[in-house]
């Protein structure tokens, strides 16, 4: 943490000097593309903010932070979790109980998340179409802190035959999360369309690889991901 705070503190007093450029907000939906771990299903929304900063004749220094909620599944992902808790004190309980009592039953689901917080650097250059339209590719990459959660949805019913009545009842149970951060790199482009005195329409599309998990004992599931994004930018 003191290395990133110390290259941020680096990253400020060389933009520093730089015009800013504009300013973006944007909306995101991503898709995993491939993924570690087999986990499936792989989907998010999210958003994300942007600062450009002029270098150079067209090329511009983007600065980038966002958040993304995912949602995912892996098969038998309660077990694969490796809950200590779960394992080896309440899922044997629960057999045990449901065994000793044929009145009560159980239905065990599970709802995995995760959320996904990117930090990134990109040069990108302007193609200026006609006056009110413009093109920007970009290339870049950073680190993505993530925060995996998972909990069981249980939804237990217990028969009492001769009061002709069943009872039913849920809960979650949740389990610890695991937290780690990931190194991406970033291709991708937008197209601005300017719709009055410096404000601009924006929609882009962004191309991820998540090259190395950095922490977390390797439990990050994605490999790739393309994202979607529609937005405003504020020049200035």
């Amino acid at each position: 943490m003191a290395r990133m705070l110390v290259c941020c503190l680096l990253l400020f007093i060389s933009v520093a000097g730089a015009q800013v450029r504009s300013i973006s907000t944007t909306g995101d939906g991503t898709v995993g593309l491939s993924s570690r771990m087999s986990a499936r299903n792989i989907r998010a929304i999210g958003g994300g903010a942007e600062v450009r900063f002029h270098l150079f004749g067209d090329v511009l220094l983007g600065v980038k932070g966002g958040y993304a909620f995912f949602a995912l599944d892996q098969p038998d992902q309660l077990n694969r979790w490796n809950w200590r808790f779960w394992n080896e004190r309440y899922y044997p309980k629960i057999q045990a109980d449901m065994k000793a009592d044929p009145n009560l039953k159980s239905v065990i689901n599970s709802v995995q998340g995760m959320d996904l917080l990117p930090v990134s650097l990109c040069l990108e250059y302007e193609f200026a179409v006609n006056d009110a339209v413009r093109l920007i590719p970009a290339v870049g990459g950073g680190v993505a802190f993530f925060t995996r959660t998972l909990y069981a949805d249980e939804t237990w019913t217990k028969a009492f035959p001769q009061a002709d009545y069943t009872l039913t009842y849920n809960l979650r149970n949740f389990a610890p999360d695991k937290n780690g951060r990931s190194a991406f790199i970033d291709v991708g482009g937008s197209a601005e369309y300017h719709v009055a005195t410096g404000v601009s329409l924006v929609a882009g599309a962004t191309y991820r690889e998540y090259v190395s998990v950095l922490s977390g004992d390797g439990e990050f599931p994605l490999i790739s991901s393309v994202a979607l994004n529609l937005g405003l930018i504020f020049h200035y």
